[in-house]
């Protein structure tokens, strides 16, 4: 009996994932059929600048800007180049958050071009907005 529980939490995990990963997939679908020619082509054409082992900044552009209260949530869409997962040589979907204070010094809106940090290989700040 033990086991069909556990076999029960695990099916449910793997559903509840699925969904997500399923949903996020639309998403970025919907977001890339929504870019210009010259959008498209300009974040096909970032290339990553690495700063350090496995991390890197490469030019993303915002396709989503959401007011959170003490922070804006960006979803950008980015070329990957680098990662070898099953988006690669794609453009897809990265979240990051900017503080009010950046928010009204760059007036970050959908359409604008950003340098995104990326390291996939951190836990914490793995992704982010680099401002110059």
């Amino acid at each position: 009996m033990p086991y069909v529980i556990v076999g029960v939490v695990l099916v449910a995990i793997v559903a509840v994932v699925y969904m997500i990963a399923k949903k996020d997939a639309k998403e970025r679908d919907e977001m890339v059929a929504a870019l210009t020619p010259e959008q498209k082509a300009r974040i096909e054409a970032a290339e990553p600048d690495f700063v350090e082992q496995n991390a890197w900044v490469q030019e993303a552009m915002v396709a989503r800007v959401t007011d959170k209260g003490g922070k804006f949530d960006l979803r950008l869409l980015w070329f990957n180049k680098t990662i070898g997962n099953n988006e690669a040589g794609t453009i897809t979907i990265a979240d990051a958050s900017i503080t009010k204070a950046e928010q009204a010094a760059h007036n970050v809106k959908s359409g604008d071009f950003v340098k995104l940090y990326i390291a996939p290989e951190k836990t914490v700040g793995s992704v982010k907005v680099v401002f110059d």
